[in-house]
């Protein structure tokens, strides 16, 4: 299992967890591809957001209209399609944290109330989404946890990586075994 995310999420995690913090996007997305090539199939990808409940958030869907999507270009044909279906690939294990659909703007910092109703999503990033992508893109499934601030406060809460690494194995090990709906 490989582990993105922003270097203040400090935390110590399994040895065979590979964790890589605080990579831009690009950066972000050329790991994760070697990742794939490499064989890894499973991803832990953590952002911060905004939302209306603070609090963190295991991304169910997203909705991606602003900017040029991580996809565009020429094809990796060595990691799959050229138009995947992304349908699927979001784990969402049970644990303490919200589900929901995050929406994708240019900067999260600056959106407002307004944005997240007219998207219908449960929460706004402007990291994470363009990662997931990539994972679809070859095969892989990923959960994308965000750390959700208030419109007016920030959320300090310690990233709860340990157990979404524990609650990631207990679904993948269901998946393997047998239990596709688990996922």
């Amino acid at each position: 299992m490989l582990v993105i995310v922003p270097g203040e999420w400090k935390s110590s995690l399994p040895d065979d967890v590979e964790i890589f913090m605080g990579g831009g996007t690009a950066e972000n997305a050329e790991r994760i591809r070697e990742a794939l090539l490499a064989g890894e199939r499973y991803f832990l990808v953590g952002v911060e957001g905004v939302s209306d409940t603070g609090g963190f958030l295991a991304a169910t869907d997203h909705v991606a209209l602003f900017g040029r999507g991580v996809l565009a270009g020429p094809n990796r044909d060595d990691l799959g399609p050229r138009f995947p279906s992304l349908e699927g690939i979001y784990l969402v294990p049970p644990g303490d944290w919200k589900t929901g659909v995050v929406g994708k703007v240019p900067d999260w910092k600056l959106a407002t109330p307004a944005e997240s109703d007219l998207l219908g999503v449960d929460a706004l990033v402007s990291r994470g989404v363009d990662e997931a992508q990539v994972v679809g893109h070859g095969g892989g499934r990923v959960m994308l946890l965000v750390r959700c601030h208030g419109w007016d406060e920030i959320n300090d809460e310690r990233p709860p990586l340990i157990r979404a690494v524990a609650a990631m194995r207990s679904q993948i090990t269901a998946f393997t075994s047998g239990g596709e709906d688990e996922l």
